[in-house]
């Protein structure tokens, strides 16, 4: 599921080795915090959070595929 996270945010940022997924399993929770630098941070996030609910609802889809909730937050560095 974090290879298709990082699929879905590198057309969106300037440089994917900058991007720090970090990743958190609590029974069937999973927990994704973003890192992403603050010049790319409006391009993932998009007008009226548009590209990132968009994101959130990709990754939810999977996860109910899997049998597992998944939440997405996004910090900036």
């Amino acid at each position: 599921m974090e290879d298709l996270l990082k699929l879905l945010i590198s057309p969106l940022v300037s440089d994917i080795k900058k991007v720090k997924i970090e990743k958190s399993q609590d029974g069937r929770n999973i927990n994704f915090s973003i890192l992403i630098p603050k010049d790319d941070i409006a391009k993932v996030i998009g007008k009226n959070g548009k590209m990132i609910k968009s994101i959130k609802n990709i990754l939810r889809i999977r996860g109910v595929k899997e049998d597992s909730f998944v939440n997405i937050e996004v910090n900036e560095v």
